[in-house]
């Protein structure tokens, strides 16, 4: 299109004259101009890069989200080994400790560095969250480790007390599938309200045989009617005793020394019982303890773990 030709009244000469550019005016339009594509230009470049994330930054933004996922499965982790190293310690301080008659361990001392200048960096609470985390089940660790050097020390020279301290599952249970009820409040299968349960149930069929969890001396062995019915009452020494109710025959008399692993009796279901099954029970000076954490001789870490988990478990009692 052609350009518009633009002309002006000149009063002196009383004519119209034509406009003609001057070259300043010509600069600054042009300048203006180029201004003009210059910031639209950057304008447009800006809105694009925020809309329109390029192949590189596609890739940083998918890493970074895999990394915040990485992290948060790391936490997760963490947490279940802080879970481990309590019943670790638990484990420590009730019995082992009590076992041998051995002094609890110093408390862990969890003071040091904050990492407070891991908050600078994305994510920052969660990575120092885990770090303080980790340096502290270090700490734990290094003092079980030292724990553990102790209570083996005591255990060579207290090879009388090993024999006697319950060890073993009172059945045959290598499979962990007999077990039916734990330790603690269940649910009472005659009133139908939570009571306490101080001891575990096995279910197994009558006749089953019945095992001496550790060396002692038959306390009892009788009859009570209502209560365990049938059932043996082994003294350990050092405060421990353990019970085996409801069985349908007694193997042993009292006074009788038995051994680890000796037949005492055979499954039943006699006196307060619901169906055939062992009720079984470890007592420190006539206190119930949980018998789950003395299955020490015959499973495995991971066996052991899985009994845990087992006799936590909200099942119904027989007894």
């Amino acid at each position: 299109m052609a350009r518009k030709t633009k002309y002006f009244f000149n009063p002196k000469s009383l004519e119209f004259e034509r406009v003609r550019d001057n070259v300043k005016y010509i600069v600054w339009r042009f300048f203006g101009l180029t201004s003009l594509v210059i910031v639209l230009g950057l304008l447009m470049a800006f809105i694009f890069s925020r809309v329109f994330a390029s192949p590189r930054e596609k890739y940083l933004m998918n890493q970074n989200r895999d990394l915040r996922r990485e992290i948060a499965a790391i936490d997760r982790e963490v947490d279940e080994f802080e879970k481990q190293m309590t019943e670790l310690k638990e484990r420590d301080l009730k019995i082992y400790r009590a076992m041998y008659e051995a002094d609890p361990p110093k408390p862990v001392d969890y003071r040091g560095a904050d990492y407070a200048e891991l908050l600078a960096l994305p994510e920052g609470k969660l990575i120092q969250r885990i770090r303080l985390k980790v340096d502290r089940l270090a700490k734990d660790a290094n003092a079980q480790t030292k724990s553990y050097t102790t209570l083996t020390k005591l255990i060579r020279t207290k090879e009388e007390v090993i024999n006697s301290i319950p060890a073993i599952q009172p059945v045959a249970n290598k499979e962990l599938n007999r077990m039916a009820s734990g330790y603690g409040y269940r649910l009472d299968p005659f009133y139908h309200t939570a009571s306490f349960h101080a001891g575990m149930d096995f279910t197994c069929d009558i006749g089953t045989e019945v095992y001496a969890t550790g060396d002692g001396v038959v306390m009892k062995s009788m009859n009570d009617g209502w209560g365990y019915g049938n059932h043996v009452i082994i003294s350990h020494g050092f405060g421990y005793t353990t019970l085996y109710g409801h069985l349908s025959r007694i193997a042993v008399r009292p006074g009788t020394r038995v051994k680890r692993g000796q037949v005492i009796g055979y499954v039943g279901s006699t006196g307060r019982s619901t169906g055939p099954h062992l009720h079984y029970e470890v007592r420190k000076n006539d206190n119930p303890l949980n018998p789950a954490f003395f299955y020490h001789n015959d499973l495995t870490d991971e066996q052991y773990q899985r009994m845990l988990e087992l006799s936590k478990r909200e099942t119904k009692r027989f007894d």
